[in-house]
Parts: C-alpha cells; sequence; structure tokens
C-alpha cells in the first residue's frame, strides 16, 4: 500500500478552515508522547493562531490595512506549521499511525481503480473506512470481519463481525482514529462460504 505524506503546504485552506486545523493540531499534539520536543512550541504555534484569528475579525470590516495584517499574520502562522510538519516527519518516520496522531491532514489514498482485488481505503469522515473487492463469480452476498491491531490474529476468533453486503464493497463508520484495522471477506454462494481472504490493514484517520 502506499504511503500517505503530510499535507505542508496550506495555501489551498480558507483563513478559517486554516485557523480551525491549526487548532486541532496543537490539540492533538499537546501530551501526544510521540511529539515531546514539537518545533517550534505548541504555545508560540497558539500565540500565531490567536494572533491571525484576531487579525482574521479585524479584515472582515474592509479596512485595507487589516486585510494586508491578516495576510502578513498568515504568513507567519503558515511558515511556523511548516516547520512543525517538518519536525512531524522527522520523528514519524512514514509511520502512518505516528503522523496521524499528529492531526495534520495527509494525502489521499491512491484511487481504487489503482489496487489489487482486495482494497481498503479512508471514507469521507476521520472515522470510516471504504473496502472493496472484485466480485466473486455468483456471489450472492459478502461476508466482512474486521480486527483492530499491529497484525492480524492468530486466533479465528478474535476477528469481529463487521456485516454482510450483497454488494462487493463494504463501508465502516466510527473507528478510532489512529488505529490499524485488519480487514478480511468470504463470499457466499449457493453453496455456502468460501475461504477467507487474506487480511489487509489500514491506519484509520
Amino acid at each position: 500500500m502506499k504511503k500517505r505524506k503530510l499535507i505542508i503546504n496550506f495555501t489551498r485552506y480558507s483563513v478559517e478552515v486554516f485557523i480551525e486545523m491549526v487548532r486541532f493540531i496543537i490539540i492533538k499534539m499537546t501530551g501526544n508522547t510521540n511529539f515531546t520536543t514539537p518545533d517550534p512550541k505548541l504555545v508560540d504555534l497558539e500565540a500565531l493562531t490567536d494572533d491571525l484569528d484576531e487579525k482574521c475579525a479585524l479584515a472582515k470590516s474592509g479596512d485595507r490595512q487589516a486585510h494586508i495584517d491578516m495576510i502578513a499574520s498568515r504568513n507567519r502562522l503558515e511558515a511556523a506549521l511548516h516547520n512543525e510538519a517538518l519536525y512531524v516527519e522527522r520523528i514519524g518516520q512514514d509511520d502512518e499511525a505516528i503522523l496521524v496522531s499528529s492531526g495534520f491532514p495527509l494525502t489521499k489514498d491512491p484511487s481504487p481503480a489503482k489496487r489489487k482485488s482486495f482494497w481498503l481505503m479512508r471514507g469521507p469522515n476521520a472515522s470510516d473506512v471504504l473496502a472493496g473487492c472484485s466480485a466473486y463469480p455468483k456471489a450472492r452476498a459478502y461476508v466482512w470481519q474486521r480486527y483492530v491491531g499491529a497484525n492480524p490474529p492468530a486466533d479465528a476468533n478474535l476477528w469481529i463481525w463487521t456485516g454482510v453486503s450483497t454488494q462487493a464493497k463494504m463501508g465502516l463508520t466510527d473507528l478510532d482514529p489512529a488505529s490499524r484495522v485488519w480487514l478480511r471477506y468470504c463470499a457466499v454462494t449457493k453453496n455456502g462460504m468460501m475461504e477467507w481472504s487474506n487480511p489487509i490493514d489500514i491506519i484509520v484517520g
């Protein structure tokens, strides 16, 4: 599975969305044992965010100088957040669970069309996962099971019943962010349940 990367270019976000995104990152990184020495410090990042929030409110009056001040404030915050992203990348070392725990947005998964016969991808919400597989000949349904952990379980009884679908796809919701979820499926034909697929995993978030 192709690794996702941190998004470190924030110019496409509106000022309001950018502010909320930074506040979310601060919350996620506060007390996070993965990131014990943030660079810059979170208190400095928060101060820059508060400044931009204030400048944004003043700019809504339409005053030209207030708008210029808001742009300057945003540039300072973007530069600081860029440095924070580099710090997170240095600590994360391509470990997606660690990167997700930082609160930074990550690049999207490759499209399902480019995947193999069994694929997982993130859904529209941070706690959602979408699964799909190639259609099994004359399958009447598909049974899905999941497991949360670093590796798939050795004991088959630990797999959790996830659901049955009549189509070769399944949606999972309300999963814990940053958790590693394994999924497997089996097709059901008139002869009964076929063999379980090999499990594949994805980091939620």
